[in-house]
């Protein structure tokens, strides 16, 4: 039993015994495993292999993309490349003080051709009277006489009599001629004359809206139809007691205020006028009051009265050419070969105007600065079109008009 036992427990000592392996020990084996294949069996490193063909078309792309960055900057140096010149041209000075004759029919090639101007500007406005005074005022108005009578003129005396519907008599100061009545087609058609008329006899009672009148004086004759008159303004100013009045102040503000807009408009309207390219003066032109009126003279009762102004503005104008043509001559120039640099430093004073012989005698004053003409587009293409920069001085001696010139690239 002693020997048997032994046997088998050298036995069971000798003979491996082979036990399951954990999960993880598995997986252990097989990782390792797969690195020694991994290792063992992997295909050797990839290595870029360069061609002569591919070699060859890597510098075709670098030589061309060389090239085309040069010929970039071959433009742009040649589009931003210049030549600039600077020339100064031939200049000479004139002292003038001459007399300039302007004729709107000139008999003489020496004078200067003008044409005339003619505008007339209007104006009408309204003041209040800013007096008072213990007044017997008579009213007045404004009538138009009319002759539907004969084609002959009729005179009227002074305080020829008026007679309104109602009776009231009025009479006009001064005396007047009715012009003659014309012929239309065989039809006679009345003519008429404006006057004032005044009331006979002062107060409110004469004060009167627009109406016809009739002349008394007429009475008994075939004139008493004939002629008639019609009111233009109302009749009034007729007060006893006090009243506003007008002063003499009042209407020589009034004439001034009035004068001075009909004057700026006036010389705005000729100004349109002038054509273009020719010179107006201020010392050419001649303003004359063709109107001046004013409804109430001082003293008169009223609440506002009203001025009424006309003015007329005659004018004499040259062209500014002719004017630079004969400064040019004058000084001995030729037009075509120089300018006038300062015409607006050469003055003008106007010693002697005549508008009814249309007539304008001028005095010229100043130091004229007359420059050479050069045709800059012309010199420009030919030193552009130079063969090179050497011949330039030969280019700028063919120019007159250039005292020296820089050039610089």
């Amino acid at each position: 039993r002693s020997s048997g036992a032994s046997k088998k427990h050298k036995q069971t000592g000798n003979i491996p015994i082979r036990k399951k392996p954990s999960p993880a020990q598995k997986t252990d084996t097989n990782g390792s495993l797969d690195a020694w294949f991994r290792k063992e069996y992997a295909p050797p490193a990839r290595q870029k292999l360069v061609t002569p063909r591919k070699k060859r078309q890597a510098i075709y792309v670098w030589t061309g993309l060389f090239l085309a960055l040069a010929l970039a900057g071959y433009a742009v140096s040649y589009a931003m490349s210049r030549l600039e010149v600077a020339v100064q041209l031939k200049t000479e000075t004139y002292d003038f003080n001459q007399k300039i004759s302007v004729a709107v029919h000139p008999a003489h090639e020496d004078v200067l051709t003008g044409e005339q101007l003619d505008v007339k500007e209007s104006g009408t406005e309204t003041f209040p009277a800013s007096g008072t005074a213990n007044v017997r005022s008579k009213a007045k108005g404004i009538i138009s006489i009319y002759n539907a009578f004969a084609t002959a003129p009729q005179p009227l005396v002074a305080n020829t009599r008026f007679e309104a519907p109602d009776g009231k008599i009025y009479r006009i100061r001064e005396a007047i001629t009715v012009p003659a009545a014309g012929m239309e087609k065989g039809i006679l058609a009345p003519r008429s004359i404006d006057a004032t008329i005044y009331a006979d006899q002062p107060g409110p009672d004469y004060n009167h809206a627009i109406t016809d009148f009739t002349i008394p004086g007429f009475k008994g004759s075939p004139r008493y139809k004939g002629f008639y008159a019609r009111s233009k303004t109302p009749l009034e100013g007729g007060n006893i007691g006090s009243a506003k009045i007008v002063t003499q102040e009042d209407a020589e503000k009034a004439l001034e205020l009035v004068e001075s807009k009909a004057r700026s408009r006036l010389m705005e309207s000729l100004k349109k006028r002038a054509p273009e390219g020719f010179t107006l003066l201020d010392d050419a032109i001649e303003i004359t009051a063709d109107e001046r009126t004013v409804s109430h003279v001082a003293g008169d009762a009223a609440d506002e009265f009203f001025v009424t102004i006309t003015l007329r503005a005659r004018a004499l104008v040259f062209k500014q050419a002719d004017f630079v043509e004969f400064l040019t001559a004058e000084a001995g120039f030729d037009s075509s070969l120089v300018k006038l640099r300062n015409l607006e430093e050469i003055t003008l004073v106007v010693e002697r105007r005549n508008m009814e012989t249309g007539t304008l005698i001028l005095q010229s004053k100043g130091a004229g600065v007359f420059v050479w003409k050069l045709d800059a587009e012309k010199l420009a293409s030919e030193l552009a079109n130079a063969d090179k920069p050497d011949v330039f001085p030969t280019i700028f001696q063919q120019y007159p008009a250039i005292e020296r010139a820089e050039v610089r690239f």
